[in-house]
């Protein structure tokens, strides 16, 4: 993918990525996966998997790397800049016009921001099924997956911790995780199928 092209793509998404990590990925997912089939749905997954490690947010990072993959450091540095300028934007908009707007909207302001809300976990839902279904692919995937989101919500455990003890299992017991995967994952993961045999 050429650079001009990566920097649009990013512009794309920084403008309609409202709503945090989730609708981002969904719109890596719509514009960079499934209409210009530069990337899989595994290399966004990963992604996630390595960015999350790090402090700091998660959507920035993820675009950070993807772009990355796709132009090296200037994809990465043009990707960045390009999810960000449009929020900046429109922050520094709204920043100048806050009071105005909070004054002319009063008691309206509030449903329609739950309403909002509602509809982006909705959107995060649907791309965190997305993202799984061609990655969790054996009984033990999906048990890790619950585990570690039923870990993350009744304990408060911090993600990174769960993403590193998740990848320790795997190394630990690799076959418990390879076992029924499709043929295009394998052929994306060969060194697992060659730990199966």
């Amino acid at each position: 993918m050429l650079l001009p092209q990566l920097w649009w793509q990013f512009i794309k998404i920084g403008m309609a990525a409202f709503g945090g990590l989730g609708v981002t990925l969904s719109l890596i997912e719509r514009y960079l996966v499934t209409d210009r089939r530069v990337l899989t749905a595994q290399d966004v997954t990963e992604s996630l998997t390595y960015t999350k490690l790090l402090p700091g947010s998660t959507g920035v990072q993820v675009v950070g790397y993807l772009g990355y993959r796709l132009g090296g450091w200037p994809g990465a540095a043009l990707a960045t800049s390009a999810f960000l300028l449009p929020a900046f934007l429109l922050m520094l908009l709204l920043a100048i016009a806050y009071e105005e707007i909070t004054a002319g909207l009063g008691s309206a302001a509030s449903p329609a921001l739950r309403g909002l809300t509602a509809a982006v976990v909705g959107i995060l839902v649907a791309t965190i099924y997305r993202l799984a279904k061609p990655v969790i692919t054996t009984l033990m995937g999906g048990v890790v997956a619950v585990g570690a989101c039923a870990l993350g919500i009744a304990l408060g455990i911090n993600p990174a911790w769960l993403v590193l003890a998740s990848g320790i299992l795997g190394i630990l017991m690799p076959q418990w995780f390879s076992q029924g995967l499709s043929p295009k994952a394998k052929a994306s993961h060969p060194e697992e199928s060659t730990a199966q045999q």
